[in-house]
């Protein structure tokens, strides 16, 4: 770290800025106005606001346009966006993304502590600031999923003591339910002056909700509408307003709030879970900030929401969120606080995009063995084992079907009856009734969920992920119990990723060969790949769904109601049910 002199002697004119952003106007967070003048930056750090203009080492007019602070997401799986950080970056900064609140708890489910430790390490080589928020809980749903690692308490509290951590990590009150010694993580978080995340998606009871603010879990990114959001707001839960790939949450949020607030310094935005090829179409924390506006949020609470607000809830006002001398210089550019031109983005003081041109590069990737190779299908898998089975002389079985809300993680329980054919339930297409399976791809074992999912619009074939949350085996979904076996063998043989299969054949592919969860390849790679996936998934397979493999990460995520499945079974209230409820002979 520079000495606090150099800066002190920079801001008082005995060195030269090494940066002057002239003729601006400037957004200031702290008092919602906009101030004329010219901002001055000394290495990675703002020295000043002044009307002034001097010498520096280089000059840049921005002619009277808007200059912000660097956006930040206040939660975020970088895992979801299937990229590495160094690549991550290269997305994100044309968007003025400047700084990440990060969970890595998808890596941590599969490589444990190290896992975690390797992807902060890519973080610190990125032109992006990544702070960390500790996984919480490793497995998520303990005795009813495999995992590939396990975080224990003492594991949790060695990592929040690192320098990048800022909070533990998004904790499911059903976790603490079950087993309240969870709270011990909170009360470490509590000692060490760090925030503990909440995940409390559709409590909107009082006294529930009280129950979990007096736990000290003082966020929530699952609310979903703007009366859920004020029911946590005037208990002291600060809420993260989402927008990602499959959790489409800002609209009935930021609607149902808008002219009932006189205080919106609770309110951050997140994307949570945002794949890259929605991040290229539409953005990313400056989408959230121009759909909020469009709703008819004021654009300076939009600006705050991105900035000082989540700044000072992670207590991080000291170094981000604002531009005022003593903080990192993270700049946007941008010709209007509606729409959101942005022009420029300076990072830490040094300028990494301007007029539509990245001005850094990154180097390629490499690997450890270790981390590369974690896909482990048991080798006696056979299709049979993916589909639901009775007796033989069974003509019609009533069965738990897991439903697909578009648009939300959420997903119902309904039941439905299916005709049996040789011991075999079947689908019905025609109903919009599918296979779904999760295969356990960890460790090796002969584990194989299996139930029915409606909601994707499949017509033939198979689509199979290893990202599915939080325990992220293998989950495919499909019409032709012959085709999903060849998607999950085919993940298997490319260390993980995203297929589509249909006849038999290999349609497209995304590997994902960092856990099974991320690419090394360039996001533009990584882009073209996905969309051709979701293309084949449309057009040839006939899938109807929006963001069909966002959706299928998260059918099988057995934490949030009312229905999941992970390589143990069907998971209903945390309960393993059996997804046949009768048989009619």
């Amino acid at each position: 770290m520079r000495s606090l002199i150099e800066y002190f002697e920079a801001a008082a004119g005995r060195r030269r800025p090494t940066l002057l952003l002239k003729n601006a106007r400037i957004v200031d967070v702290f008092t919602g106005s906009v101030v004329e003048g010219n901002l001055e930056i000394y290495k990675d750090r703002i020295i000043g606001l002044t009307k002034r203009v001097r010498d520096a080492d280089l000059v840049l007019d921005v002619k009277g346009h808007y200059l912000l602070p660097g956006f930040i997401d206040s939660h975020i799986h970088i895992e979801s966006t299937l990229l590495v950080p160094q690549q991550l970056a290269r997305l994100l900064i044309p968007h003025g993304v400047t700084t990440l609140m990060a969970d890595p708890h998808e890596i941590a489910n599969v490589l444990g502590v190290r896992g975690v430790r390797l992807l902060v390490e890519m973080s610190r080589m990125s032109k992006i600031r990544v702070f960390v928020q500790v996984p919480s809980r490793v497995p998520t749903a303990p005795g009813l999923e495999t995992t590939g690692a396990v975080l224990e308490d003492r594991d949790v509290e060695e990592l929040l003591r690192e320098e990048s951590a800022v909070s533990l990590g998004e904790l499911n009150y059903q976790n603490i339910l079950r087993d309240p010694g969870y709270l011990r993580r909170v009360e470490a978080a509590l000692k060490l002056g760090k925030r503990s995340n909440g995940h409390m998606a559709g409590v909107v009871e009082e006294d529930f909700v009280n129950a979990l603010a007096s736990a000290v879990l003082t966020d929530d990114h699952e609310v979903v509408s703007g009366d859920e959001a004020f029911v946590k707001l005037v208990r002291g839960v600060a809420v993260m307003v989402r927008e990602g790939s499959s959790e489409r949450n800002l609209t009935d949020v930021v609607k149902g709030l808008v002219g009932r607030l006189r205080d919106y310094r609770q309110l951050m935005f997140c994307t949570d879970d945002k794949h890259p090829t929605d991040i290229l179409r539409e953005g990313h924390i400056d989408y959230n900030v121009r759909k909020s506006i469009e709703e008819g949020l004021d654009p300076i609470v939009a600006v705050q929401m991105a900035t000082i607000n989540p700044a000072t809830y992670f207590r991080l006002d000291h170094l981000i969120g604002s531009l005022a001398p003593g903080r990192k210089a993270d700049v946007l550019v941008v010709d209007s606080l509606e729409k959101l031109g942005i022009r420029t983005v300076v990072f830490d003081g040094e300028t990494v995009y301007h007029e539509g041109r990245l001005m850094f590069e990154v180097p390629r990737v490499e690997l450890p063995e270790w981390a590369r190779n974690t896909v482990r299908v048991n080798q006696g898998l056979k299709a049979e084992d993916l589909v639901v089975k009775v007796g033989s002389e069974s003509r019609k079985a009533l069965v738990r079907v897991i439903g697909v809300i578009p648009g939300q993680i959420l997903k119902k329980e309904l039941r439905e009856w299916l005709g049996v054919r040789s011991g075999v339930v079947i689908g019905d297409v025609g109903r919009d009734i599918i296979h779904i399976a999760v295969v356990e791809r960890h460790k090796g074992l002969p584990n194989v969920g299996k139930g029915f999912v409606r909601g994707f619009g499949l017509k033939k074939g198979a689509i199979g992920s290893s990202v599915s949350h939080d325990h992220h085996n293998i989950v495919v979904v499909g019409v032709d119990p012959l085709d999903m076996y060849v998607a999950v063998r085919r993940l298997s043989e490319i260390g993980g990723g995203f297929v589509a299969v249909m006849g038999g054949e290999i349609l497209a592919e995304l590997p994902l060969e960092f856990a099974g969860l991320m690419s090394t390849r360039s996001y533009e790679e990584v882009v073209e790949r996905l969309n051709r996936l979701e293309y084949i998934a449309r057009h040839v397979l006939g899938l109807s769904l929006p963001n069909p493999f966002m959706q299928l990460e998260f059918v099988s995520l057995p934490s949030v109601p009312e229905i999941g499945i992970t390589d143990r079974g069907l998971v209903v209230d945390y309960k393993l049910v059996d997804p046949v409820i009768e048989v009619y002979r």
